[in-house]
């Protein structure tokens, strides 16, 4: 055997192994990514339902001092946590079709 013929052997097998992890590491992203897209989902639903009464509430709480207050801050963070799960929940769909991809491709 040649020098060639080594190196050759050496860098396929090197891309063997490197496929064959990727391969694992995609499954594993794919299982964890499609959960996370799940509970992001549901924490988005709950949040946006917060959201909705607290905006309801706000103009029968409005008058009183700290419990309006309380009703607003409410109303304003649980908007954002809808916004930020919904964009989490988008995010990991979009690695677990890359993971697909990459898992179908490394067969």
């Amino acid at each position: 055997m040649g020098f060639f013929s080594r190196l050759g052997n050496k860098i396929s097998g090197g891309a063997h192994r490197l496929g064959h992890k990727i391969h694992k590491a995609s499954g594993d992203i794919h299982r964890i990514a499609h959960k996370v897209s799940d509970v992001a989902g549901k924490v988005a639903n709950v949040a946006g339902v917060i959201n909705k009464i607290s905006t309801a509430a706000l103009p029968f709480t409005a008058e009183i001092p700290i419990l309006g207050e309380v009703v607003a801050g409410t109303a304003a963070v649980s908007k954002g946590v809808q916004l930020g799960a919904r964009g989490i929940s988008k995010v990991a769909k979009y690695v677990d079709r890359g993971a697909m991809v990459a898992n179908k491709i490394t067969r």
